[in-house]
């Protein structure tokens, strides 16, 4: 996983909206890039790394020696754009909560659309799963 910092998104901006989502834009493309470089060294790997894993049937039944390269494409695995600080980032834009007030709740929801097209688009591009994942940084 890799994690989007959305308070951080909405602090740079300055509350301006428009460089609110530019910013998403430049941010995501960032995120996708470490999505790939992760994805990418797993590739080659033997199953023999972890046999439980790969081998026994815990996620698949490969040979020893077998690359597990074809589990990670085609929707088998997934890896995951995480996001945190939503509440700051729409109070920060919209000088209210997400949670029980119309506005701040459809920007909210702007904000999830946003990054869960952005998924279903490398998805679809890439031919690799992704998803999002409310990241517990506390």
């Amino acid at each position: 996983m890799v994690t989007l910092n959305l308070f951080d998104v909405a602090l740079s901006s300055n509350g301006d909206i428009d460089k609110f989502w530019q910013l998403m834009e430049e941010r995501t493309e960032l995120c996708h890039k470490a999505l790939l470089y992760r994805h990418k060294r797993l590739e080659g790997t033997l199953s023999d790394v972890a046999p439980i894993l790969w081998q026994d049937g815990a996620f698949a039944r490969l040979e020893q020696h077998e690359p597990i390269d074809k589990l990670l494409h085609g929707g088998y695995s997934s890896i995951s754009l995480g996001y945190a600080g939503l509440y700051e980032c729409v109070k920060f834009i919209k000088n209210e909560s997400h949670i029980g007030t119309k506005n701040g709740h459809d920007f909210g929801i702007e904000v999830m659309k946003f990054l869960n097209d952005k998924c279903e688009q490398w998805k679809k591009d890439d031919n690799i799963g992704y998803s999002i994942y409310g990241s517990p940084i506390e």
